[in-house]
């Protein structure tokens, strides 16, 4: 999160920027200056040195033992770049992480002189957080010029080392050399997992003391991380470390942290039955929905697609919320919820209705571990239910407001799920999916007339096909959406006009969506001394819009596997023939495939075109084949077909 604000910091005034007068540049700060814009062109500000050093203590946990608990203490020098910048450092405060202290300091004349600004708040609640008690607590001040610096010190608190997961090494602005240390008594087991180190220069330096041991860890040489449209989650590929406390001794009693999943669950379980919940209410509801339903399977989709329509999506991060679920009679009542209480409420609903189902805590896509390989509160950040039916396990996600039972949506595919079973658990996997089992397939049956070319397109929507579609199509204005599928009709040619336009029932989830309608496309015809020259190619361009920016940092994610397949036929005049067709296509990136051929037959020209994305993550070392596998898709779209008449 912290690196993800600061990308924005410039957009923040500092209330007392008045007091900023008292700030000089120097030699050293115009030399660092100039170092850290080699690193990264466009930062408006960066770090000579940034230090975190952790220390570990007990406190009392709210089960009533003793919990570890840890005190950060920073440092961060930072520099302007350019004239006229805010820079400073944004730090994350809830219920669990506070600042104890802190102090803010401008480089004046000859040395750093102490201005204790006061720090701003800044809310980190998103467009879909409804409640939390995160915030931020920006501590800077703005510069008048390049090489002016400051340097903030701050202690952080953490009242249960449980929630000090994760440490990136990368910030949003460059860093000439980042320390992160952990002061490790003796009496505290403390895992510190590295992850992505890869080719980055990393050193570590283990230091044993009598009664402490210090781990540092120093990076040189950061460039600053921003923010970048369908980019891959950073655990993915910035290197940074998973903190683990597994035990402690005190008073000569061993307390468990998370040495196991055994652990990890008994915390989650714990958290979990802190949600006292009062089932009375639904069973009215169950009782509703179930009546009359022929079949057992007909039951569990009316219970789970009900959930998904009648209970609005709205997280909550506050406090221990971020595991308790809320319960599920405030969910039914409030007919909102977040994916915690969602899940509550649709498990118990199905438990009321005689099912086996189950509470889950899960970790999305963003998250690249699972709970074999880190037993950390950071391998988790949704709930689903868990339905064990007829010898088949179903991942019930109340929040994928249009998946249809069975069909798991992409950022959970793949991914470990923890399953609440009392005192015990169950761990699952979601499966994966084929790219076909996600497909949007494209048929147009057309003719050419004249100078037009008319005919009828059919549009077939399955998986996360289908899924994509509803995201669209639901979060746009609803006098808008016949327009929207209209164009779609048109095979978003502006040249293109659509009539008698139909649809499947786009609100069963349980069938593909199938849109079609009677097409007349103009200017899409060139006649030249009696031959003809047009195009039939109407491949979505959509795919091309992965192309790379010269300066891209981060990895795409184009965040599904697809399959597109394309087939266009268009029936000639009588006496008419093809006398050029384009020649056919093979390409692969990473196995990534398209193929595509035309071929006559009978008076009728016909192209075939497939596309799929197996492996839709691309990384910057692949830009180059990647963006030449997409251009050579451009261009072979750019075809015509060349027809005697």
């Amino acid at each position: 999160m912290r690196q993800t604000i600061l990308v924005l910091i410039a957009l923040f005034t500092i209330a007392n920027t008045a007091l900023a007068q008292l700030q000089t540049s120097d030699a050293e700060g115009i030399t660092l200056a100039a170092n850290l814009k080699k690193l990264n062109k466009k930062a408006k500000y960066g770090a000579g040195l940034i230090e975190q050093q952790f220390e570990f203590s007990t406190g009392k946990g709210i089960m009533g033992t003793p919990v570890v608990t840890s005190v950060e203490h920073g440092k961060i020098e930072m520099v302007a770049i350019d004239d006229h910048v805010t820079m400073g450092h944004l730090l994350d405060y809830n219920q669990f992480v506070q600042i104890k202290d802190y102090d803010f300091e401008v480089f004046y004349k000859s040395g750093f002189k102490s201005q204790k600004y006061p720090p701003e708040k800044i809310s980190l609640t998103g467009d879909d957080i409804y409640l939390d008690d995160s915030y931020g607590l920006f501590y800077g001040f703005k510069a008048d010029a390049s090489g002016q610096r400051c340097r903030f010190k701050y202690e952080y608190q953490y009242i249960d080392a449980k929630y000090l997961t994760r440490l990136f090494f990368h910030e949003g602005m460059p860093i000439k050399e980042k320390k992160i240390s952990f002061k490790v008594p003796n009496w505290l087991v403390l895992d510190i997992a590295e992850k992505n180190f890869g080719t980055y220069a990393i050193k570590k330096e283990v230091k044993k003391e009598k009664d402490f041991t210090t781990y540092t860890y120093s990076a040189t040489n950061l460039i600053g991380i921003k923010r970048e449209s369908a980019s891959l989650a950073r655990p993915y590929y910035l290197p940074h470390l998973v903190i683990t406390v597994r035990s402690y001794t005190i008073g000569q009693k061993e307390y468990n942290g998370f040495k196991t999943v055994d652990d990890l669950y008994a915390w989650y379980n714990y958290l979990y039955k802190k949600a006292e919940n009062k089932t009375d209410d639904l069973k009215a509801i169950v009782n509703q929905l179930t009546q009359g339903k022929a079949t057992d399977e007909d039951k569990i989709k009316t219970i789970y697609y009900w959930v998904q329509d009648n209970i609005r999506y709205i997280a909550f991060e506050e406090g221990y919320s971020g595991f308790v679920p809320q319960t599920t009679q405030e969910v039914f009542k409030n007919k909102f919820g977040d994916c915690k209480g969602m899940a509550n409420l649709v498990t118990e609903m199905l438990k009321l209705a005689g099912y086996d189902a189950h509470f889950a805590w899960i970790g999305t896509r963003e998250i690249p571990y699972d709970h074999a390989e880190v037993q950390s509160m950071c391998v988790d950040n949704h709930a689903i239910c868990v339905l064990y039916y007829k010898g088949k396990t179903y991942f019930i996600d109340g929040t994928e407001k249009y998946a249809s039972l069975g069909k798991n949506a992409y950022r959970i595919q793949g991914k470990s799920v923890l399953v609440q079973n009392g005192d015990t658990y169950k761990l699952e996997k979601v499966p994966t999916p084929t790219a076909n089992e996600n497909k949007i397939t494209t048929k147009a049956n057309l003719e050419l007339n004249g100078d037009k070319i008319t005919g009828h397109v059919t549009l077939t929507y399955d998986g996360e096909g289908k899924n994509f579609f509803h995201n669209i199509y639901n979060n746009i204005p609803s006098n808008k959406r016949k327009e929207f599928i209209t164009k779609m009709v048109e095979l978003n040619n502006a040249n293109s006009e659509a009539t008698n336009v139909k649809t499947s029932d786009i609100k069963n989830r349980d069938i593909p969506i199938v849109i079609e309608g009677d097409v007349e496309i103009s200017n899409q015809v060139t006649i030249v001394d009696n031959t003809c020259y047009t195009g039939i190619d109407f491949f979505p361009g959509s795919i091309v819009g992965f192309i790379p920016e010269e300066d891209r940092q981060t990895p795409i994610d184009i965040n599904a596997v697809f399959a597109f397949a394309d087939e266009v036929s268009l029936k000639l005049p009588a006496k008419a023939k093809p006398t050029t067709l384009p020649k056919p296509l093979q390409l692969s990136f990473s196995n990534n495939n398209i193929s595509a051929e035309y071929s006559s037959t009978n008076n009728t020209i016909t192209l075939k075109k497939n596309l799929q994305i197996n492996s839709p993550v691309i990384n910057p070392t692949d830009f180059v084949a990647w963006k030449n596998f997409l251009n050579k898709i451009k261009e072979y779209n750019r075809n015509n077909v060349n027809i005697q008449l």
